[in-house]
């Protein structure tokens, strides 16, 4: 949802992708991702999304 979002330049971009980066910090704290997977999904998400700001 959040590509879509940052993809269509949707208002609520940002509030999608910080809901986002939530579900992944909740996945790496659960163990279901490892910690640097999370970091790098995160900061090329946040990449994109700034840069189509």
């Amino acid at each position: 949802k959040a590509d879509a979002a940052i993809d269509a330049k949707a208002a609520d971009k940002d509030a999608t992708v910080l809901a986002a980066v939530s579900a992944i910090d909740k996945a790496r704290a659960k163990g279901v991702i490892k910690k640097n997977t999370a970091s790098r999904k995160i900061s090329r998400m946040a990449k994109r999304a700034n840069k189509n700001a």
